[in-house]
């Protein structure tokens, strides 16, 4: 099973990761994990006044911020993986890293606010799971 894990450096993706640590032998077969983070996007006006270096280098810092503790909670595990790391809207950019990856089964760490928080700020994992069209594994 292709597993896409999408990962923000929260203490809700930390209980994501030790759900799948926990239950590896029947959800990791082998295949490696796709690590999916994806940083908010500079707005425009701002990323105007940076050249491309300048933008890459501050993307790939703000993904290893992220990355780097869950590259070393797998790599201790054995766990194989790799990495695809974004920038844009968080839901969007989970959703096409698994089309990418061919993912049969997305999982990530949700807080579980409820339906007048999603309602007031909104939630990637509601978006993730209304406009996915692919399973979903909430952790909470």
């Amino acid at each position: 099973m292709k597993i896409i894990v999408a990962v923000d450096g929260s203490a809700y993706t930390q209980k994501a990761l030790d759900y799948l640590k926990t239950h590896r032998a029947s959800l990791i077969d082998g295949q490696p994990l796709v690590l999916v983070h994806v940083s908010p996007a500079i707005p425009p006006h701002a990323a105007s006044h940076l050249d491309a270096e300048a933008l890459r280098l501050y993307y790939a810092d703000e993904a290893e911020k992220a990355m780097g503790p869950v590259r070393s909670i797998f790599e201790q595990a054995d766990i194989p993986f790799t990495v695809d790391a974004r920038h844009g809207k968080a839901a969007t950019g989970i959703l096409e890293a698994a089309r990418a990856a061919g993912a049969d089964l997305i999982v990530m760490g949700t807080r579980g606010q409820g339906a007048l928080g999603r309602a007031i700020m909104g939630s990637v994992a509601t978006e993730v799971l209304t406009d996915g069209g692919m399973p979903v594994l909430l952790v909470q």
